[in-house]
């Protein structure tokens, strides 16, 4: 009977009813009279012995037994005997004991900041976003957060700084110091300001960047982002903390402060298991750690009934989604279920080649909402560097899944990818490679990059470093292949109506009423119309002329 009962949670047509499929269960089969009717809903649960309720509905036997299996993670769901009968039991949250690696008085020369003040309670605070889109939708929870604690967000002279980094790219640390430096001046001439480093680079540093502008609070790695107002009481109380150590991430009960009221951000799985060898996202974001169906559903149909058209799903490895979860999920189950809500639009990055697997390429083919988008980043075309790179994939192991790509979604699928060019060891031969790759692909869109030097990160100990006039040739010759392809793909456009959600108003023109907008497939449109009327709604369009990276045409109907 356990077994027939794990097959019915993971049965994802239960999510039809609008409940979660564990919750549907439970209130469906269990004999248990007390929690029947809460859907199971047993609440915190503390190890025997610790604040353990003597009217438990989970018995103590089972309590030590789950304890005993190790380390417990939100989503996994163990199946437990006693002598009350068997249980099934799903973890949605744990609680664990806040870490930090530091946490000390603050120095004398921090100024008043948030701990001090007199009667004056900090109100305001700005934040500024620098990287991916996980960091973007990481600041939307940090303002859910900062909310939460009395904050409100201005421009200018704020209580409370934050600033969410990115570490991706060479230089990031400068920039960070380059910027505090200003607040970093106020705190020393007394004024009372709050300074707070979350993001990448506040991982990669920690304690060090504390050494290098004593004035900084407070420094949170990604996995403490949803732990921010938590930290800032203990700052409040007069302590510089770095919070840094690898942590389970919680589920924020916050709900984002979202950028845009249209599309969404919504963060499936954080963190990455890879290691590839020029990559900084391991020691930034940890590993992997999948978020629960049940969340991640609950969010979206929040999203979809504030009327939001468009959600994109993200994970630095998102192929991985579910591997870490008990039982065991995978990505494409995950998109049957995000379809299911009903937003229009659904989004995901980034795939890793590795992992991809013909059961997502079926689902962009059959499921109505998933884009019919892949970005499937190849970092390179040469077999000897992609091995260098730790990658796990070949050239023509690559080329059968954009084959199988093309075959069953046709041409409406749009292929967008990331290189890198002069990694350590690349000769002109490996490099010759990778245009051959993008000849023979053709992406609709690419992002090329000139290798750099990362920390924690074995390429940047490489001895067969490439010479930066190298890198900069090479990265103008990819450049110049990827924006002949880019026009390739956009003429397809050329006469057809294509449906474009409309972001809003074309910034680079003097013209208040040209609307811009994208396609299923992420290129951009420009026409004519009513920005204020069309906005978050879907259009049809017809295209009239094609450009490298945009299309513009006009408008033909509205969707309602």
């Amino acid at each position: 009977m356990v077994d027939v009962v794990l097959d019915m949670i993971k049965d994802v047509g239960l999510w039809d009813s609008g409940k979660d499929s564990f919750s549907e269960v439970a209130e469906s089969i269990s004999v248990c009279e007390e929690t029947k009717h809460s859907h199971g809903n047993v609440g915190w649960v503390d190890r025997v012995g610790v604040e353990r309720p003597t009217d438990a509905l989970f018995p103590d036997a089972g309590v030590n037994e789950l304890y005993g299996r190790g380390l417990l993670k939100p989503g996994d769901i163990h199946t437990v005997k006693t002598d009350a009968g068997f249980h099934v039991v799903q973890i949605l949250d744990v609680q664990t004991e806040l870490k930090s690696s530091v946490r000390q008085p603050s120095p004398t020369l921090k100024g008043g900041g948030y701990s001090t003040g007199g009667n004056k309670n900090p109100l305001t605070y700005t934040l500024q976003t620098n990287g991916c889109q996980m960091n973007v939708a990481d600041s939307e929870r940090l303002r859910a957060q900062l909310h939460s604690s009395g904050l409100s967000e201005v421009s200018k002279k704020p209580d409370v700084v934050v600033v969410n980094t990115c570490s991706i790219r060479d230089h990031a640390e400068q920039k960070l110091y380059d910027y505090l430096g200003p607040f970093a001046k106020r705190k020393r001439s007394g004024d009372p300001v709050t300074i707070v480093v979350t993001g990448c680079v506040a991982q990669q540093e920690g304690e060090a960047l504390l050494r290098r502008v004593p004035e900084v609070d407070l420094v949170v790695g990604p996995q403490y982002i949803n732990r921010v107002s938590d930290l800032l009481e203990d700052v409040k109380s007069g302590y510089q903390l770095v919070a840094t150590d690898p942590t389970l991430i919680s589920e924020d009960q916050a709900r984002p402060v979202r950028d845009d009221p249209y599309r969404a951000w919504v963060p499936v799985i954080n963190g990455c298991n890879e290691h590839c060898s020029y990559c900084v996202v391991p020691n930034t974001r940890g590993v992997e750690q999948s978020r629960t169906l049940d969340a991640i559903v609950g969010e979206m149909r929040d999203l979809k009934d504030k009327g939001y058209k468009e959600v994109t799903l993200l994970g630095q490895n998102i192929d991985a989604y579910g591997r870490d979860l008990s039982p065991k999920s995978n990505f494409a189950d995950l998109l049957k279920v995000a379809d299911s809500v009903g937003i229009p639009r659904v989004r995901y990055v980034t795939s890793h080649p590795r992992y991809f697997s013909d059961k997502v390429v079926d689902a962009v083919r059959d499921l109505g909402s998933v884009c019919e988008q892949f970005h499937l980043p190849p970092q390179s075309g040469s077999d000897q560097v992609l091995k260098n790179m730790r990658r796990g994939y070949t050239y023509d192991s690559y080329m059968r899944i954009v084959k199988r790509i093309k075959d069953r979604c046709g041409d409406e699928a749009g292929i967008t990818g990331d290189i890198i060019v002069g990694f350590p060891g690349e000769t002109e031969e490996d490099f010759q490679r990778t245009l051959d790759l993008m000849e023979e692909v053709k992406y609709d869109n690419l992002n090329a990059f000139a290798y750099s030097k990362r920390p924690y990160t074995d390429a940047a100990l490489a001895l067969e470093q490439v010479d930066e006039d190298v890198k900069a040739e090479r990265l103008q010759r990819v450049q110049r292949l990827a924006v002949k392809h880019g026009l390739e793909r956009s003429e397809r456009y050329l006469g057809r109506d294509v449906e474009v959600l409309v972001e809003g108003r074309n910034k680079k023109v003097t013209k208040e009423e040209e609307c811009m907008g994208k396609t299923r497939q992420g290129r951009q449109v420009f026409f004519e119309g009513d920005v204020d009327e069309l906005v978050g709604k879907l259009a049809m369009v017809k295209i009239e002329e094609a450009r490298p990276w945009s299309l513009r045409g006009t408008l033909v109907s509205v969707k309602k």
